[in-house]
């Protein structure tokens, strides 16, 4: 994309920057190049502020929480297992807690209740 210095004339054919202080020694003003490729956090695709972008948003961000809550909050680094099979097992159990506290439930009800209800 290259953008041009705002305040330039096309009076008569003749291309000039009518700036006070000229901001280049060119005809027709100081010129910005910008490279899309280089810069993606400038310039990302989908566009900011748009639909697609709120959706990938909202899903990046609903990532962190939980990454955040198994680790913080459920201690998952804190403990010290040597074998993968006890790690997987602690993370197992982190998941369906985090599973749990999705569901909200009421401190009323209990899973007696929730199961008859069902039943």
């Amino acid at each position: 994309m290259k953008f041009k210095c705002p305040k330039i004339s096309h009076t008569s054919g003749c291309i000039s920057c009518t700036c006070e202080n000229p901001c280049s020694n060119v005809k027709y003003g100081r010129t910005v190049h910008l490279v899309l490729k280089d810069n993606l956090r400038l310039f990302n695709n989908p566009p900011r502020s748009s639909k697609e972008w709120k959706l990938e948003y909202n899903a990046r961000t609903s990532a962190e929480r939980s990454n955040k809550r198994e680790k913080l909050d459920f201690k998952l680094e804190d403990d010290r297992h040597r074998s993968t099979k006890m790690w997987y097992c602690r993370l197992y159990h982190i998941l369906m807690l985090q599973h749990l506290d999705a569901w909200d439930l009421p401190s009323e009800v209990t899973p007696q209740k929730l199961i008859l209800d069902v039943a």
